[in-house]
């Protein structure tokens, strides 16, 4: 598939599916943050699967892009994000990947990053990549290996998930975290990603005034009482 073309969104209850796009490029950046920018209040888990070309990286002129992080708004969404990576993925590919929360590969996905070879990267992807596996793997992966299967991804904590369909399992897996406190999943969301950048004194502090504020709502009740009575709980946001 060649160009770009309109990004899909699509909602089944609290799950919402963004897919289509072509390519990676400016306007698929731009219509990725328009959406994620429209998600309201009543999406719950956001699931990213879009045309297999998109994960090959980049296409176009780099000054095309925005300086700053062309993939914030995915990244700094409240919801948690499922990236699907149904084949290979390569440079930008992997940057985008990246900005999700949880990413699931197919059974024979292949992971490259080769910022050597002369694309540098545009969205921060060393320092996501960093964070997520640690500063020897993702030596590793740059100057070493530079592709590694989906099983190494999955071993290393690059990936959460791998399976025959990737889909089906990004699915079930938003439709576990959809099922569960919203509240509690953007506030567990919030605490491991803001405390990863504090002292830990300043992170244990911060993630105690987010429990607090929990005690609070009728979700938390809602879990007490569900538990309590042995039945499923009825979330519903607030």
């Amino acid at each position: 598939m060649t160009g770009s073309v309109p990004l899909r969104f699509e909602r089944t209850d609290e799950i919402a599916v963004i897919g289509g796009g072509g390519v990676l490029d400016g306007e698929f950046v731009n219509q990725l943050t328009q959406l994620c920018d429209a998600l309201d209040d009543e999406v719950r888990v956001l699931v990213l699967n879009p045309d297999a070309s998109v994960w090959q990286g980049f296409q176009g002129d780099v000054a095309s892009f925005a300086p700053g992080d062309p993939f914030a708004a995915l990244a700094e969404l409240a919801q948690p994000s499922i990236a699907v990576i149904p084949g290979s993925m390569s440079g930008g590919g992997l940057e985008l990947a990246m900005a999700a929360d949880i990413r699931v590969a197919g059974s024979d996905s292949r992971i490259g990053f080769d910022p050597l070879a002369g694309e540098f990267p545009r969205a921060g992807g060393l320092q996501r990549l960093t964070r997520a596996i640690g500063r020897s793997r993702a030596t590793q992966l740059v100057m070493l290996d530079r592709e590694i299967d989906s099983g190494t991804a999955l071993d290393w904590g690059l990936v959460n998930a791998v399976d025959d369909d990737p889909v089906g399992m990004a699915m079930q897996i938003a439709e576990s975290i959809a099922s569960r406190g919203p509240l509690a999943a953007r506030y567990a969301k919030d605490a491991i990603g803001h405390g990863l950048e504090m002292p830990l004194a300043q992170a244990l502090h911060y993630e105690t005034e987010l429990t607090i504020l929990l005690q609070d709502t009728t979700d938390r009740a809602e879990g007490v009482g569900a538990f309590v009575e042995k039945r499923s709980p009825q979330f519903s946001g607030a």
